[in-house]
């Protein structure tokens, strides 16, 4: 049973910009057998976060306009982040509150790298993988999932894409700034196509988990980009409601995987579109390492 005292030392979250190969990440650790997972739970970037930043923002008594509003009228900060912490160590019981001594839960939510410092600031010991995907490529694949099973949430416009993902790689340069190298390890998608047992080797040396060659080998082989199409792979356990009308396990849509390789943008995106990712993340994609000349240069 979770206590107030949780610091998150058995969690690792996996954040990043939607379509940037954060489900792959993943199913790749979560074959090991130290690792548990599940489905995005959201906990931070729908519940827990919002209110966080809501009682951070009405703290401050010029918000108003009148002074002081909201609930920092009747209670401490102190006193209202320990029930906000009680309530979070409550939904966070059904993920960790069973894990066996030296298991840990990775929870994949793309979102939550939006939320790191209220993460952090509630559990103080939780890690964080960043995985970093090119631009372009992630911006091809938010708006194939527009025109299919992703229609209700991704965007439709490549500039739009484009915000979206400079606003969630600019958030994790800045949680990596803020964060001590131990809570924060970053693997590019890219690095993971062309060496992914090198990858993962420094991944699980991060981590602390023993992963030997073959068993890495392994985990890459059954999770490869026909695997996962086909619905195969590491299975990512699904519970709560949802167990009772889906099933047992995750089933992603149609579509969910992609060509799942890097550069296909070249052919995925058509003129317009680079123009559009190339004025808003031009900048973005060269402070990271992805360097971009004049989109009809490409």
């Amino acid at each position: 049973m979770l206590t107030q005292e949780y610091s998150g030392s058995d969690m690792l979250f996996v954040v990043g910009c939607p379509r940037s190969g954060t489900t792959w990440v993943q199913r790749l650790l979560a074959s090991h057998p130290r690792i548990r997972t599940g489905q995005e739970s959201d906990v931070f970037d729908q519940y827990i976060g919002p209110q966080l930043r809501a009682w951070e923002q009405e703290l401050n008594p010029e918000a108003s306009g009148r002074g002081g509003v909201g609930l920092g009228c009747y209670f401490q900060d102190a006193d209202f982040r320990r029930l906000l912490k009680g309530y979070l160590v409550q939904l966070l019981e059904p993920m960790v509150g069973r894990l066996a001594p030296g298991e840990l839960f990775l929870e994949k939510t793309p979102g939550h790298v939006l939320f790191i410092p209220e993460i952090h600031a509630l559990l103080p010991r939780a890690r964080f993988i960043h995985v970093l995907r090119d631009a372009r490529d992630t911006v091809a694949s938010l708006l194939g999932a527009s025109r299919s099973w992703g229609r209700a949430w991704a965007p439709r416009q490549a500039r739009q894409a484009a915000w979206t993902w400079v606003n969630h790689v600019q958030a994790a340069r800045q949680a990596q700034r803020a964060l001590s190298p131990d809570l924060f390890f970053e693997v590019r998608y890219e690095a993971l196509h062309t060496n992914g047992p090198r990858v993962l080797r420094d991944l699980a040396d991060w981590v602390g988990i023993t992963w030997a060659d073959a068993e890495i080998s392994a985990a890459l082989e059954r999770n490869n980009p026909t695997a996962a199409r086909a619905g195969q792979g590491t299975p990512i356990p699904l519970g709560g409601e949802f167990a009772g009308t889906i099933g047992p396990v995750v089933k992603e849509p149609a579509g969910f995987v992609r060509q799942a390789r890097a550069g296909s943008w070249r052919t995925d995106l058509t003129m317009l579109d680079k123009l559009g990712v190339w004025r808003v993340a031009r900048a973005t994609m060269a402070e990271v390492g992805y360097a971009w000349g004049a989109p009809w240069s490409a």
